[in-house]
């Protein structure tokens, strides 16, 4: 994985960020990850979110031993238009790994 420390605009991160496309589901919608770290993540999808809001998004892991979901509860921090979709900066409040049968 690629690490990023500056924004395109030369601001710094708080966290340092991996870029990463993994599927993710925002309250039901498809999307993919673009980055993530510690904190949060970025994630480019269709449907609109409201800066401040919470959400609910799983984010589908393909791992050695089998394929996990991350289940997350998180804030809306950023929402930008990104081509013809929308990016969405989200701050991570919890998460919980799960096993898929």
């Amino acid at each position: 994985m690629k690490t990023l420390s500056k924004t395109g605009i030369g601001k710094t991160y708080r966290s340092k960020r991996y870029r990463t496309d993994l599927p993710t589901t925002v309250n039901g919608v498809s999307g993919v990850t673009h980055n993530v770290s510690a904190t949060g993540l970025y994630i480019l999808q269709d449907q609109q979110c409201e800066t401040g809001s919470r959400i609910d998004f799983l984010i589908d892991l393909a791992t050695p031993g089998g394929q996990l979901k991350l289940c997350c509860e998180g804030e809306v921090v950023r929402v930008d238009k990104v081509d013809h979709r929308l990016g969405i900066g989200v701050k991570m409040l919890s998460q919980v790994i799960k096993a898929v049968n």
